[in-house]
């Protein structure tokens, strides 16, 4: 629908890691698929569609025509990666949620048991309302930076300028 109604969008979904197809939740540095249904249907002519083949996509390959897909990844080259919105908020904050593993598959697991450990509602609200001081994962900023460029020739530069600010401002709040 939304291609037909040539909107412009961005889909923010879970990598969703599993083991094997069918398979139950796993830590992403043990999963070698996705049980998500949106990334199954976005990536539906990989073959095989792996997990491994999810997090070597690069930006360009998330867009299709005015519509973008983005799913957790690790904040840097080497760093772990959240299986869901929660872990992947976490690492991108370690010092806000306390992570003192040093690998990134015990970061990972660190993380995750702190995501499972949280009410997602609660979560979102104390972070979205009262908590302040944090960085938005990557995953989300880049997706939000691309909404913001408009469809890819001439961006909507009051949009860009603001959207540029906030992710300045988000990511300077964590560093001061």
């Amino acid at each position: 629908m939304l291609q037909f109604l040539e909107l412009r969008s961005l889909i923010i979904t879970d990598l969703d890691s599993v083991e094997k197809p069918g398979g139950t939740a796993c830590a992403v540095h043990l999963g070698a698929y996705s049980s998500n249904a949106c990334l199954k249907t976005w990536f539906s002519k990989d073959d095989p569609f792996t997990l491994a083949g999810l997090l070597a996509k690069g930006n360009a390959d998330k867009v299709d025509k005015r519509n973008r897909i983005a799913y957790q990844c690790p904040e840097q080259n080497g760093d772990p990666c959240g299986r869901t919105f929660e872990d992947a908020f976490i690492l991108a904050n370690p010092t806000l949620f306390g992570l003192t593993a040093k690998t990134p598959q015990e970061l990972e697991l660190e993380a995750r048991s702190k995501a499972d450990a949280l009410k997602k509602s609660e979560f979102a609200l104390k972070h979205a309302i009262a908590e302040k001081e944090w960085t938005a994962p990557t995953y989300i900023l880049d997706g939000v930076r691309w909404l913001a460029g408009g469809d890819g020739s001439v961006p909507d530069s009051a949009l860009a300028i603001a959207v540029e600010a906030v992710a300045a401002h988000v990511e300077g709040a964590t560093d001061a």
